[in-house]
């Protein structure tokens, strides 16, 4: 099995006045020597860092692993693809990673036409969240959404999707999620990263 294929997550880093910004995007096509790659919508707050030449920061998200490696821009976004360099020689693999998540304990207020309900998460990814809902929820259903926070980190604003249902356990479901402001996203993923944190020291 290869390790870098299409459809997999893939995480540019990108660094911006004095900022670390994570983008997550999706792998397109995996050719010799380079990746095409899918940008989120947001993209263009970030273009001057994406021209050709620049160096960028790669961790590719497998079921077998994370792979790290440098990189550098082929082929702008503002070109037809977004393409940058393959160099298997330049990786460092890590087994047994999967693309950030943490196992949620947080509530999903959920609003969709003229009821409000809050259900339990179960995983918290920046893309995805697998929840358990004791309401029956379509695929392809669409809604407004509210994750709420523990402490001070506040509530996550966003809309979902309903992608998945599972197929052992009726309650449970994954919706994919869209429409979150950058800052909001930043917030989630520096709460996961302080949740990760003190649970490995707990362990």
């Amino acid at each position: 099995m290869e390790l870098i294929q299409t459809g997999q997550k893939l995480s540019i880093n990108i660094e911006k006045n004095n900022t670390l910004v994570e983008m997550l995007c999706t792998i397109n096509k995996v050719y010799d020597d380079r990746i095409e790659v899918e940008l989120p919508q947001y993209f263009m707050r970030y273009v001057e860092c994406l021209d050709v030449g620049k160096h960028l920061t790669i961790k590719v998200f497998s079921k077998m692993g994370t792979i790290d490696f440098n990189t550098v821009v082929i082929s702008s976004p503002l070109e037809d693809v977004f393409c940058i360099e393959l160099d298997y020689n330049a990786m460092k693999f890590t087994p047994e990673e999967e693309i950030p998540k943490i196992e949620a304990v947080e509530k999903l207020l959920i609003k969709r036409k003229e009821e409000e309900f809050t259900i339990q998460t179960t995983e918290i990814t920046t893309e995805e969240i697998v929840c358990v809902c004791d309401r029956l929820l379509e695929l392809n259903e669409n809604f407004d959404c509210e994750l709420i926070l523990p402490a001070d980190y506040g509530k996550i604003v966003f809309k979902a999707s309903v992608i998945k249902k599972d197929v052992v356990y009726d309650n449970e479901y994954t919706l994919s999620c869209y429409g979150m402001d950058e800052n909001s996203r930043q917030t989630l993923l520096y709460y996961m990263y302080m949740y990760a944190q003190k649970y490995d020291q707990q362990v």
